[in-house]
């Protein structure tokens, strides 16, 4: 088994990947390849920049704001994981915090296939 050096392009992408999605999600959106492939959880993987910025919208629907703090962070070569905890503020104001793994692949200093561990359950549930 082969162990590179971690991707600073890698993680940096990354980083600026959850920066937006905090922040400005147009720029999110922009850090995606045309033929990016998407999964968040046990839902069906989505493919092209187009489909996922729908799936985001209905997931996200009442959701008012977002803050990523990431606690881990692991790279080599195209591929980043970092581990965070992920509070949403709800339209209502309540806010909760939930932990998350994800796994962003970098292709030409866009993410080609981004992945996301978490239970997503009390963001749907909240959303009712």
């Amino acid at each position: 088994m082969t162990t590179t050096a971690p991707s600073s392009s890698a993680l940096d992408t990354n980083r600026a990947l959850l920066a937006a999605a905090d922040t400005d999600i147009a720029a999110f959106f922009a850090l995606f390849t045309d033929d990016c492939r998407f999964r968040m959880a046990n839902s069906e993987v989505i493919c092209g920049r187009d489909a996922i910025q729908a799936w985001v919208a209905r997931y996200l629907g009442s959701v008012a704001g977002m803050r990523h703090v990431i606690l881990e962070e692991w790279a080599a070569d195209d591929v980043a994981a970092v581990r965070v905890e992920v509070t949403y503020t709800m339209q209502n104001g309540t806010e909760f915090t939930l932990p998350a793994v994800t796994r962003t692949r970098v292709r030409d200093g866009k993410v080609a296939e981004y992945l996301i561990f978490m239970d997503p359950s009390p963001v749907r549930a909240a959303s009712r």
